[in-house]
């Protein structure tokens, strides 16, 4: 009987946990940013020129290398997805980085579309820490000089060997699919529960050890 006793107190403890742990974890959803804008838009408070500076509109090879910069906060640790779309529709050959921090000076080339820069739009998925981070927006052959020389930092700017047969009409379209949350839901109860029926589970052991007694006590 005791075994029994205890095989059925293991078994709630179990189910406990696991309603404390349900409790404590809440539904899980993936977030999406959308970044869009012109490089020909002197109203984008996203564009720089290639060396940083303010943006350049003085002839179509100064519009072409402009760069738009947008801060991007990654909450939790996990696979992100960058999405191009806005090839597809008539916009800008793109050239996309992603740098560590948003802070010019020392963020660093973590990840570009190098390897699909001549196929349009494109798609990479990557693994990042929870953080800030920089994405850069450029046309096809304007990357930063960071990327291109294998050191340095987003302050030092981009080549500028863009050009106007890689702007179209100026549009970019990136989409980037964060990793999923849980939210916490707080459960005061659950913990109750799960030691409610460790103790029961420890008795009914405890019971399973102690033979019946049977005689009278001297």
């Amino acid at each position: 009987m005791a075994s029994t006793y205890f095989r059925h107190a293991g078994l709630l403890a179990v189910a406990a946990m696991a309603a404390a742990g349900a409790a404590h974890l809440g539904t899980a959803s993936a977030a999406t940013v959308t970044f869009s804008g012109n490089l020909g838009a002197a109203a984008n408070p996203a564009l720089v020129a290639s060396n940083l500076g303010p943006a350049l509109f003085v002839d179509d090879f100064d519009t072409a290398n402009n760069v738009a910069l947008h801060a991007l906060t990654v909450p939790v640790s996990g696979s992100v997805s960058f999405t191009s779309t806005g090839y597809a529709g008539g916009g800008i050959d793109p050239y996309f980085t992603l740098f560590s921090g948003i802070n010019p000076a020392t963020a660093t080339v973590l990840e570009s579309n190098y390897f699909q820069a001549t196929a349009g739009d494109f798609t990479i998925t990557t693994a990042l820490a929870a953080g800030a981070y920089t994405v850069a927006m450029s046309v096809f052959q304007n990357l930063s000089f960071a990327e291109n020389t294998g050191a340095g930092f987003l302050a030092d700017g981009f080549t500028a060997l863009g050009g106007p047969l890689y702007f179209g009409d100026g549009r970019y379209v990136l989409t980037v699919t964060l990793p999923d949350t849980a939210t916490p839901v707080p459960e005061p109860g659950a913990g109750w529960l799960v030691l409610t029926a460790a103790g029961a589970a420890l008795l009914a052991s405890r019971r399973g050890k102690n033979p019946p007694f049977t005689g009278e006590r001297r």
